[in-house]
């Protein structure tokens, strides 16, 4: 299998190892610990549901307020939040700022996908729904990347974007996997989008674990270059 930095080939490779998050954070452990999703993977990939216990997370009893009757209410209810806090979060890239707990994501904003991704991933676990995030690629296309998630619930994984308000959904979840080998459940999406789903990768979040590190960090030099020089895909999708 491959895993790490690297799934999605060298010049995201590159990319993904400059990330702005801090070196030492979850955010990059998360990225290291990735498993590309293809044939070889599959079977490793969705062999079985983590679930943590999440009682003692500071964001338990503030998730327990999107409780609907149904999971995938409950996950439209969380989407809808997060899609909101995206939507009207207006702060220039120079002066954000990226990672911390997820308590801090929500306190300060965001519309950055893989810091939403983590916020929704933890406040659908804390609503007993597992839910690991998983990272996209148009390989087709330089700096065209995506985070969002994978939630399992009416016995399946189903894809859900935390800042676009998707949840992939048919008579039952729609999983990566599923996305993977059938791009036609892409139609109706914006054409920008549906390139991500090119290339897939999964990594398990314990937001419990007593090892991730919650480093906050600034815009790095790499990255005030990458938005500064008029690079559409990263400005279109990362934000």
């Amino acid at each position: 299998m491959k895993i790490g930095y690297g799934v999605f080939g060298k010049a995201y490779e590159y990319m993904l190892r400059n990330d702005l998050h801090d070196p030492a954070s979850v955010d990059h452990e998360l990225m290291k610990n990735m498993v590309l999703l293809d044939d070889e993977s599959a079977a490793f990939l969705y062999s079985g549901v983590a679930r943590y216990d999440m009682r003692k997370h500071e964001l338990y009893h503030f998730a327990q307020q999107f409780k609907a009757p149904s999971d995938k209410e409950t996950i439209e209810n969380v989407l809808k939040y997060t899609q909101n806090i995206a939507d009207s979060y207006n702060t220039n890239f120079d002066d954000m700022l990226f990672g911390g707990t997820e308590k801090q994501i929500l306190s300060r904003g965001t519309d950055w996908c893989s810091d939403m991704a983590r916020v929704g991933a933890v406040l659908l676990q804390c609503l007993d729904i597992p839910c690991r995030i998983i990272y996209l690629a148009n390989t087709s296309e330089a700096y065209n990347g995506h985070v969002a998630c994978e939630a399992y619930y009416e016995g399946q994984h189903g894809v859900v974007d935390f800042i676009y308000r998707y949840q992939f959904y048919g008579e039952k979840p729609i999983s990566a996997l599923d996305i993977l080998k059938n791009q036609g459940v892409l139609e109706g999406y914006p054409e920008y989008y549906k390139g991500l789903y090119s290339a897939i990768a999964i990594s398990e979040y314990d937001p419990c674990s007593a090892s991730n590190n919650y480093s906050i960090s600034a815009p790095n030099n790499y990255y005030l270059k990458l938005i500064h020089t008029n690079h559409e895909p990263v400005k279109k999708v990362c934000k």
